[in-house]
């Protein structure tokens, strides 16, 4: 399936925040951290800040790409679909040099719960056909 930048980004956008939208489950909050993803070449970059352990504050574009963060992930826009609808193994991910991630990798670990309510987030969205 092909997926465009734009829907991409959007329909991340409306992943994270309904995703993070809570503050008892949202780990990013918890922890007091930031997260950007990026997508490339597509050139989507999208960033979840919890650093105030109050609200989630979602950007995308310019904002997302350039902020401060605590971890970055990078993804091959080849596999960004696949990726975030649980079909892609991130281990495997990062040794196809498809996936890398800057920061503490302790932190990146800390939200792998969070990845899979991410994914089932993201797969219902897709079969709406949004």
């Amino acid at each position: 399936m092909t997926t465009t930048a734009t829907q991409l980004e959007q329909r991340l956008l409306h992943v994270f925040g309904r995703v993070h939208s809570g503050t008892e489950t949202n780990v990013l909050l918890q922890k007091r951290l930031s997260v950007a993803f990026l997508f490339l070449p597509l050139d989507v970059a999208v960033r979840v800040d919890g650093s105030s352990g109050q609200a989630a504050e979602i950007t995308a574009g310019e904002a997302a790409r350039t902020a401060p963060s605590d971890l970055t992930f990078r993804i091959s826009s080849d596999i960004a679909h696949a990726f975030w609808q649980g079909d892609v193994n991130p281990v495997q991910a990062m040794m196809a040099g498809h996936l890398s991630i800057q920061g503490s990798l302790v932190q990146a670990l800390a939200l792998s719960p969070s990845l899979k309510v991410m994914q089932q987030a993201y797969r219902e969205l897709v079969q709406q056909g949004e």
